[in-house]
């Protein structure tokens, strides 16, 4: 789900949708503290906006590992199937390929 919709939600206080993955669950609770908070006057609009700043960083970050992860485990099965059919070249070049496009 895009960064806007789930601040979207947040703003309207929708239940946090089902299946999200952890980095776009804790935007979203974050999110929606947040904008509590300065409805109630907790914080400030200025601390309400660093706060959103340092929360998009991490929401930023957990999407990066994410992305990572989903990678990793494509590798996995990839490696997975080499060792079944016995290192078969054209899949060699694909884990090779993967392991570079997500070490970089």
């Amino acid at each position: 789900m895009e960064i806007k919709q789930l601040d979207k939600l947040a703003k309207e206080k929708a239940p946090m949708p089902n299946g999200l993955p952890m980095h776009e669950q804790c935007y979203y609770i974050a999110s929606r503290g947040l904008y509590d908070q300065y409805e109630k006057k907790i914080i400030t609009l200025e601390e309400a906006k660093k706060e959103k700043q340092e929360v998009i960083k991490t929401y930023e970050l957990g999407k990066d590992q994410w992305q990572l992860f989903l990678g990793m485990h494509e590798i996995a099965e990839k490696l997975k199937k080499l060792r079944e059919d016995q290192f078969n070249t054209g899949i060699e070049f694909e884990v090779l390929e993967l392991i570079d496009r997500f070490l970089k």
